[in-house]
């Protein structure tokens, strides 16, 4: 068999590559795992990489049926994407959008049988499947669609972006504009001259592998647009303080929290029976509550998520198992709660701190980092052999500025030399008067 080389069909073999190898890494990346509007996107990006896949493997063979179908894919990618989107933009499902790509869908699979939905023609020498007619129309209509989704997807998420991670949100958004705009600029062209389709298969691999390394990079671009997380607070259930955490100023932190804690405080049998878990919607966001038989934890975030509340809930059970001992001696100091920066990291490492406006601020080391670099771990075990003393020293560099801690492994050095020129000179004086007895 003579297999239909063509110029088409080598784009087409790097575009697929570039899409399937840009959606695996989005799986196998360990901080993009577990993130639901992730399992639709990549859902959706999967399907256009088959869309590729598909589409020159029916030019390589000239098989008809495999170019309808390839045709075919662009509907659960519309879909798959429309979802995944929506839930980065509002954190549900349905839109507008949906419900036209769905009604489109119905028609589109229905026109992909009929007779003449695909033809052979002839493109810059090389014969090619294209699709034509209204199934080609509606298929148009699609990639019209998840260009300008995609490219909105962007905007707002740079626009809305904290400073933190302001860079990431940049070249998140080129992604978008070159698999959205630019793209769909080019394709216009195909319908002047079909050489166009080249370069609009090569910029929409392109802009593909530039958003999901983008997404891979930063995770927290996908939770930007949802809502604001602005302060979680631990209480003993007597109402002292324990521990607390802020990712962004809101004028409900300060106050809110002692009031409603006492409210609960005083029905908190009902409230563990009921599950001890809380939202108090307010004018201005919501108020999640958790109480547990030890502890109570809230939370002020901008508007209702079931994912806050589920971190909420972990974060909870985890405080309490975490600090079992000092919680079963009441102990009230805060100091001693600290460690609980790293549940903070394992159950709100991808909402971004929105409470950092300029370079000017400390960055936190914590941040950054979900843990103290092993260099920096094993000279402050070196340094700290008391276990609670090095305990705190690495609890307080994990809340510190970055540079902080080589500052500090300076100024140690700094004064161990110091000490050590003293107890020469300290020594040599002794021996000094030892001689004139």
């Amino acid at each position: 068999m003579v297999l239909n080389w063509t110029p088409e069909i080598i784009v087409e073999i790097f575009t697929s590559i570039i899409i399937l190898l840009a959606t695996l890494l989005m799986y196998t990346a360990p901080r993009t795992k577990n993130i639901r509007s992730l399992y639709y996107i990549r859902l959706g990006l999967f399907f256009m990489g088959m869309l590729f896949t598909l589409d020159l493997l029916a030019n390589l063979f000239l098989i008809t049926l495999l170019s309808r179908i390839s045709g075919l894919m662009l509907f659960p990618s519309a879909v798959f994407l429309a979802i995944g989107i929506n839930y980065t933009i509002k954190e549900t499902s349905n839109s507008p959008f949906l419900i036209i790509v769905v009604a489109l869908g119905v028609l589109y699979y229905y026109l992909a049988f009929l007779p003449g939905a695909v033809r052979f023609e002839l493109v810059g020498g090389h014969l090619n499947l294209n699709w034509t007619g209204l199934y080609e129309l509606v298929g148009s209509i699609f990639i019209f669609f998840v260009g300008s989704a995609s490219f909105y997807w962007g905007l707002k998420t740079w626009l809305n972006a904290p400073f933190l991670i302001k860079r990431e949100a940049l070249i998140f958004f080129i992604g978008t504009v070159i698999n959205g705009p630019l793209t769909l600029f080019i394709y216009l062209f195909y319908y002047w001259n079909p050489i166009f389709i080249l370069f609009a298969y090569a910029t929409t691999g392109l802009g593909i592998l530039i958003l999901c390394l983008g997404i891979i990079k930063e995770p927290k671009l996908l939770y930007i647009l949802p809502f604001t997380v602005n302060r979680l607070v631990v209480r003993d259930r007597k109402g002292n303080p324990l521990f607390e955490h802020e990712w962004s100023r809101s004028s409900l932190s300060e106050s809110i929290f002692p009031g409603f804690l006492n409210a609960v405080q005083l029905m908190s049998e009902e409230v563990i029976n009921l599950g001890g878990l809380l939202d108090i919607k307010l004018e201005e966001g919501i108020f999640t509550l958790y109480e547990s038989e030890s502890i109570s934890v809230g939370l002020v975030a901008s508007k209702y998520s079931k994912l806050l509340r589920e971190c909420v809930v972990q974060f909870t059970r985890d405080f309490e198992q975490k600090f079992k001992p000092e919680l079963k001696k009441q102990v009230k100091d805060i100091a001693q709660y600290e460690g609980a920066f790293e549940l903070i990291e394992k159950y709100f490492s991808n909402f971004p701190y929105k409470n950092i406006k300029s370079k000017k601020q400390p960055l936190l080391l914590a941040g950054k980092f979900a843990k103290i670099p092993l260099e920096i771990e094993n000279k402050l075990s070196n340094i700290f052999t008391d276990e609670k003393e090095y305990q705190a020293i690495k609890t307080e560099l994990l809340k510190s500025p970055l540079g902080l801690s080589s500052a500090f492994f300076t100024l140690y050095k700094d004064l161990k030399d110091e000490s050590k020129r003293i107890s020469e000179e300290e020594s040599l004086y002794l021996n000094d008067n030892n001689d004139l007895d």
